[in-house]
């Protein structure tokens, strides 16, 4: 939506993934004044809970599943933040996606998350792993639009060190330092 701050997640809807934590935070930011909307893509055993969760606190119009999509890329690419609400997390592909993608990316601080997003937030912000740290994170980029822009832009040069030709030209150079060459 044009007139609402989407926020975009993707994964699967198991509680690993902290996406009760987002819906807990959607609704404090609705109850603050946001005009946010948070879109979740993939399934799981989750889903009816945190559905139900939303239904109970008023935030079902602002707060949509959308099921598996076999190409996510447009839903992230057209998004304004992408969240990595996970309580523990593996290296993440979704946040790697995100920033190929040009998308600004706040995450918890899990597997990966620093070395994605820089040990000094150069490249997105990592918030403490629980409900309120990753609440101050969203709103601190919802009061900041400048901040917000520079995040999107460093997404971008962060994004841009996955492309095929780096990653390749990486493996390449290590191959040859390891022979010798």
């Amino acid at each position: 939506s044009e007139n609402e701050f989407n926020i975009v997640s993707t994964g699967r809807i198991i509680p690993a993934k902290g996406y009760d934590r987002l819906a807990r935070i959607q609704k404090k930011l609705i109850a603050s004044g946001y005009k946010t909307h948070v879109y979740i893509l993939g399934t799981g055993k989750e889903q009816e809970k945190i559905e139900e969760y939303a239904a109970e606190n008023g935030i079902t119009d602002t707060f949509t599943f959308l099921g598996f999509q076999e190409n996510p890329f447009p839903f992230v690419a057209g998004a304004d933040l992408f969240v990595c609400s996970s309580r523990r997390e593996g290296f993440s592909t979704a946040v790697t996606e995100a920033l190929i993608l040009g998308v600004p990316v706040i995450s918890t601080e899990c597997s990966g998350a620093r070395e994605l997003l820089g040990q000094n937030n150069e490249y997105g912000i990592v918030t403490g792993n629980n409900t309120k740290e990753l609440y101050k994170g969203i709103k601190k980029l919802l009061d900041n639009p400048e901040l917000l822009s520079k995040y999107k832009e460093k997404a971008g040069i962060r994004g841009d060190s996955f492309a095929a030709e780096a990653t390749v030209a990486s493996v390449q150079g290590m191959i040859k330092k390891l022979s010798g060459e």
